[in-house]
Formats: structure tokens, C-alpha cells, sequence
């Protein structure tokens, strides 16, 4: 008997995963590998039924066969950041990864609604060699993002029903909150903002706090969000600006950072044997760098009527609320 579509559950892991499993189920199979290849990046390891001609087996040549050896482990969470500290979350993966031992074809995929992958997941502890490749970690927006791309690809013929599960689940994710999480950081940037078109960095004092999972990063300056919207490539939170600090950069392959501390020190705008933090980032020219449309202007004001700076040191938000055609602060 099928799953209901509509979990009665109440726990909302069980019911974020119930119905997903029911959307799943009523669609065609080939559909959901793709849906679970391109949300993860997985690629055509990922096997599911395998339709053959003229099959040499021992013995014999049977005209066709049409197989199936598979396995898919689901681990569902709706709360970010759980696997960044030991614990039960962790402690589940384990349990579970032990079915994957001796068993090519098992995988198991972890949901999340973090913006990027945990970093424990890359390399869990505690995990057989064998099955650690085989866990899969992609985010709710991950999954979305393949959904939307598979509904709205014109070369396809989509079931009604197909097309109406699947929005039906994207609405689910929405509704829960798991689309939301805040993957762009905006700063207060008067200076920061012409230093970053000229060196694809932004510096700051040593080890200043951002989160974990962002992604992307913006800057607000002249009373505006800058339509500029850069990928973070990496923080690297202390720093020493000096010649010497410079070349060990360079000796460990970290040449945009290298680079970035010996234009500072010529350009005199930072101090000798100071250290600062240094987040890396895309070009503006770079592809992976975001572009709007134009800059979001700011609209904040007081209770008074009087205007205030949209930020005046760093903000979270999500990069859709940025890309969705905002033109005023108050519309993200």
C-alpha cells in the first residue's frame, strides 16, 4: 500500500522525510535517480534498474535482462548545524554507514537544510573506509534547485502528476522554513568595497567571527548593497601581513592570499607585522561571482522617520532574496 502523501507524523524530521519518501514513490524511478544525482553531484555511479540486450552469461545468451541491485538510505534533519559537534547526530551516521559495508551498490543520503556541507560529513570519523564515500550529503535547497531545473527544462514531457508532486514538495520545504537558511553574509564596506574590485579579498581584524555555512559574500556601501555578490573561496581568520608572511603563503600554494598581503603593504594601507583576517573570494569577473540586476538601495529608517544604515557591520541573508529583483532593502 502506498504512503500516505500528507504525513500524519508530527516530529518534523519524520514528516519531512515521510512525504518526500511518498512523492518519491509515486514517481517515475529514473526521475528520482536523476533528482538525486544532480541535487548531489553524484554522478552515474549512482545504479538503480539496468535494461540489457543480448546478456552474455555462462553457458548462455539470453536475449535481454532487466535488473535491479540497490539500495538507498535516507537520514533526514531539519535543523542546521547538527553534525558540528559530536553527538547523536553524528552517532546515527555511524549506526547507519554500517549498512553500507560489503554493499557497493548502498549508499546512504543525508538532508540537510544547511547552506553547505558539514565538514564532518566530508570525512566522518568512526566510518568503514568502504561506506564513508558512500554517504551523501545535499541540502534541502540542493534538492530543490534539481526539482525546479527538471520541471521547468522545456525538452521534457513531465506528468501532471509528476509536475504536481514535486511542486507540492517544494512547497513542504518552504512551508517548514527549510529553504531559509541564511547563506550571504553583507558588510559595512566604504572601504572594503573599491579593495575588493581591485584584489577578489576582503580583510579584516584578526579572527572576526562569520558563520560557518555561508556561501556567499556582499558588501553595502554609498547607502547601497553592491549589485556584486562574490563567492567565498576561504577565511583564513589570522594572518601575518610581512614578507615573511607572504612567502610562507606562497609556499603552501596560497598565492591569491600571498599576492593580497604584498599589494596591502605597498599600497601602505595596512601595518607591517600585523595580523589581519582574510576572507577570499571570487572576482568580479569570475563566473561563480553573482551579478544582479542593479544595486539594492537602502530604505531603513527609525521609529522616528529617520534614516539608518542597512547594516553597520556584517548581516546575514539569502542569496535568493538578493537574486529575486529586490530594488530596497526592506524588500529582503
Amino acid at each position: 500500500m502506498p504512503n500516505p502523501l500528507f504525513s500524519t507524523y508530527r516530529a518534523g524530521e519524520n514528516r519531512v522525510t515521510s512525504s518526500t519518501i511518498a512523492v518519491f514513490e509515486r514517481i517515475d524511478l529514473s526521475t528520482v535517480k536523476e533528482l538525486l544525482q544532480n541535487a548531489s553531484g553524484i554522478g552515474e555511479e549512482l545504479r538503480a534498474v539496468s535494461f540489457e540486450n543480448q546478456v552474455v552469461e555462462k553457458g548462455s545468451v539470453p536475449d535481454a535482462r532487466i535488473s535491479a541491485r540497490f539500495t538507498w538510505w535516507f537520514e533526514t534533519k531539519t535543523v542546521p548545524h547538527g553534525y558540528d559537534a559530536e553527538g547523536h547526530d553524528r552517532e546515527q551516521v555511524r549506526s547507519h554507514a554500517a549498512r553500507l559495508v560489503g554493499d557497493p551498490d548502498a549508499y546512504l543520503f543525508v538532508l540537510t537544510p544547511d547552506a553547505a556541507q558539514p565538514t564532518w560529513l566530508a570525512d566522518p570519523d568512526g566510518v568503514a573506509e568502504d561506506a564513508a564515500s558512500r554517504i551523501v550529503w545535499f541540502s534541502f535547497a540542493d534538492l530543490t534547485r534539481s526539482i525546479r531545473a527538471h520541471l521547468e527544462d522545456a525538452t521534457r514531457l513531465v506528468p501532471e502528476q509528476t509536475r504536481f508532486l514535486l511542486s507540492e514538495l517544494i512547497a513542504l520545504y518552504e512551508a517548514d522554513g527549510l529553504l531559509s537558511a541564511d547563506d550571504t553574509v553583507v558588510v559595512a564596506a566604504r572601504n572594503a568595497w573599491p579593495e575588493y574590485i581591485r584584489h577578489g579579498a576582503y580583510v579584516c581584524q584578526p579572527d572576526r567571527s562569520f558563520r560557518a555555512d555561508i556561501t556567499h559574500f556582499g558588501f553595502y556601501a554609498q547607502g547601497e548593497i553592491k549589485p556584486t555578490i562574490a563567492r567565498i573561496d576561504q577565511y583564513l581568520p589570522s594572518v601575518a601581513f610581512s614578507d615573511e608572511g607572504a612567502a610562507e603563503l606562497r609556499a603552501i600554494g596560497q598565492h591569491h592570499a600571498a599576492d593580497l598581503v604584498t599589494a596591502l603593504l605597498q599600497e601602505g594601507s595596512r601595518d607591517h607585522d600585523a595580523a589581519y583576517g582574510i576572507m577570499l573570494l571570487s572576482r568580479e569577473d569570475d563566473p561563480r561571482t553573482v551579478q544582479l540586476d542593479a544595486p539594492i538601495k537602502n530604505d531603513t529608517q527609525t521609529s522616528t522617520g529617520r534614516g539608518w544604515a542597512w547594516t553597520l557591520g556584517q548581516r546575514y541573508t539569502r542569496l535568493e532574496k538578493l537574486t529575486s529583483g529586490a530594488r530596497w532593502t526592506s524588500e529582503l
